[in-house]
């Protein structure tokens, strides 16, 4: 039993890379040598013609060995090669004969001809069997997206078709007779020739490859490639008239199959990252999970889609400013264009822009879509989950504001610190779910009794059961926001079948209570006295600080509560008054004692808590 490590997969990759330098290495030897004249003629033309043959009748055969030990796409592929490099290498047969054995040409059509035309059949089918299971680029279900592709392989197709044209393709269709079989297998070479280079540079542009695919299609695609342009400069030859043909066209015949055969002979896939593939006795194959420590660091897949996304978005522009190029050279070299190369030109020109009309639009979708995301994170970083109101980190943004504003300019400012009465029962009885509902219930009533009120305010859900209020007016408005906020909480709500009453102590302080400077700790920890206030004193009221600092009962349910005076003439003693200091001198203001059995107030400095 072996086991293949994502890492040694890696080392192989480098190992295909250096056999594909070796390999091309002696095929530009080969054509060297045949080309370069040292050897006689016909023992040129004779090793050139088996150079091909050979490399074809390997490329067929690694393709069909090979094949069947792989599974798949990486099967389906091999076998279909085998086939299509079979049926060239019997074509290659012919013409090899015809000119080194019986030295005469070859007659146009030929059986030769069969075998060359059915290469790109298979060629085409074995591509797209690689393709078709690889996964598809985010959002190519779009309209936006389809249409783009479409766009792009509209502007690759009429490029390369323009030069096609004005190479190969247009001196065949000029130099033969329309009407005869000859012509049409004549033009059928380059077109042939045309839709193969397409379909490889379509593939390499529009399509997602997984990583285990890409050296293979990657080999694959440069041997058709090799293929189609000898076949291509051989048809424009035989089309131009040429006397001879010069070995070297023949480059591509030898590398091509070279190629395919490489492709093949490329190991099995690399399984994904941080999986190891193990290879038994038998020569079955499993994998599994490799450790973090035999788990090496591969380029993350978003960079790998971020270099096919600016391909994709440059291919089109390049291949323009290609042809505008080679038009340009034509037009300075022979004072004239081909009218259908320069109408093809302009059509694709028209594509491009239409190409950019739409990258323009799928831009301006992402800015939005961009846009909502950031609207999105900042209210939920903002906002409470499940009441939807402001969270306890953005009511300190507006307090502290507010807080600035009256110590620079004395605006009026009053807190309210809103406590649920015992909505723990709730929970135990009913269960948290409803709890949530209730608290879902509560805090909308809540925020529509404060936004309905005479000068408004800011809810927030400080943590729990617990609520703040914020009210841009003074004391008398805060005590009848209070007053109504406990009235509209009390009513009765129907939860899971149950009716429930749930009352609230809220303790209020004006910031103008405060002597000196105010701080949001200060206002935070006095209402929060105030609330626990309201809490011994029964239940569902609402304390606040006169203008001496002593908490006094505004308004509870349970009790008639005089109107509260704010100028006091006459006060009871049972009434607190606890003078606070600041290091050793003391001054008028509040800071009610803590009692027995009160949380200590430092608790609100924490994290809010989640019902």
């Amino acid at each position: 039993m072996a086991i293949t490590s994502p890492s040694a997969s890696a080392e192989s990759e480098y190992s295909v890379l250096r056999r594909t330098a070796a390999y091309l290495g002696v095929v530009a030897v080969v054509v060297a040598i045949v080309s370069s004249g040292i050897l006689p003629k016909e023992l040129s033309v004779v090793l050139d013609d088996l150079a091909q043959l050979i490399c074809g009748a390997a490329a067929a055969s690694i393709c069909w060995y090979t094949a069947r030990h792989r599974t798949g796409a990486e099967r389906r592929w091999r076998v279909l090669m085998a086939a299509g490099m079979a049926c060239w290498s019997a074509g290659m047969l012919t013409w090899a004969l015809y000119r080194s054995v019986f030295h005469t040409a070859l007659p146009s059509p030929s059986y030769a001809d069969i075998g060359f035309f059915l290469l790109p059949i298979f060629s085409v089918s074995a591509l797209l069997a690689v393709v078709g299971k690889s996964p598809r680029r985010i959002g190519v279900g779009s309209t936006h997206a389809w249409i783009t592709s479409v766009l792009d392989g509209m502007v690759i197709v009429g490029s390369l078709f323009v030069l096609s044209w004005s190479t190969a393709l247009g001196h065949v269709a000029r130099s033969e007779e329309t009407n005869s079989l000859r012509f049409l297998v004549a033009l059928m070479y380059p077109i042939t020739d045309l839709v193969l280079v397409v379909m490889v540079s379509l593939l390499a542009v529009l399509s997602d490859i997984p990583r285990r695919y890409r050296a293979q299609l990657s080999l694959l695609g440069a041997g058709l490639v090799c293929v189609a342009i000898s076949d291509s400069l051989y048809a424009y030859l035989v089309a131009v008239g040429a006397e001879e043909m010069p070995l070297v066209a023949d480059a591509g015949f030898i590398a091509g199959p070279v190629l395919v055969a490489l492709a093949a002979s490329v190991p099995n896939g690399r399984p994904p990252d941080g999986v190891v593939r193990i290879e038994h006795s038998n020569g079955e194959q499993s994998t599994r999970s490799a450790s973090p420590r035999l788990s090496p660091v591969y380029p993350p897949s978003s960079l790998v889609s971020l270099a096919s996304d600016r391909t994709q978005l440059l291919l089109p522009y390049a291949l323009v400013v290609l042809i505008g190029t080679f038009l340009g050279v034509q037009w300075a070299a022979h004072g004239s264009v081909d009218t259908v190369v320069l109408a093809l030109f302009f059509a694709v020109v028209v594509l491009s822009l239409a190409r950019q009309v739409m990258t323009l639009l799928q831009n301006d979708a992402l800015l939005r879509r961009l846009s909502e995301a950031q609207a999105e994170l900042s209210y939920r970083a903002h906002h409470d989950g499940l009441t939807g109101l402001l969270n306890r980190s953005a009511f300190d943004e507006h307090l502290s504001a507010a807080i600035d504003l009256h110590n620079a300019s004395g605006r009026l400012g009053v807190l309210l610190l809103i406590d649920l009465d015992n909505f723990k029962a709730v929970n135990d009885r009913l269960g948290h779910g409803a709890g949530d509902r209730l608290l879902e219930l509560l805090s909308k009533r809540l925020a529509d009794t404060v936004e309905g009120g005479e000068h408004g305010g800011v809810v927030a859900r400080f943590g729990g059961d617990e609520f703040t209020v914020l009210i841009p007016a003074g004391i008398d408005a805060g005590c009848r926001a209070a007053k109504k906020i406990v009235d509209a909480l009390r009513e009765p709500q129907e939860v899971e079948g149950y009716k429930v009453s749930i009352g609230a102590s809220v303790g209020v302080v004006e910031l103008t209570v405060f002597d000196g400077d105010v701080t949001a700790d200060a206002v935070v920890r006095s209402a929060d006295r105030a609330m626990y206030e309201a809490k011994k004193s029964g239940k569902a009221g609402v304390f606040t600080y006169d203008c001496d600092g002593a908490l006094r009962m505004v308004y509870n349910l349970n009790d008639i509560a005089a109107a509260f005076d704010w100028w006091p003439n006459h006060r009871s003693p049972d009434i607190q008054r606890t003078p606070i200091g600041s290091g050793d001198q003391e001054t008028l203001g509040i800071s009610p004692n803590i009692v027995a059995g009160e949380p200590d107030p430092a608790r609100l400095i924490g994290p809010p808590t989640k019902t």
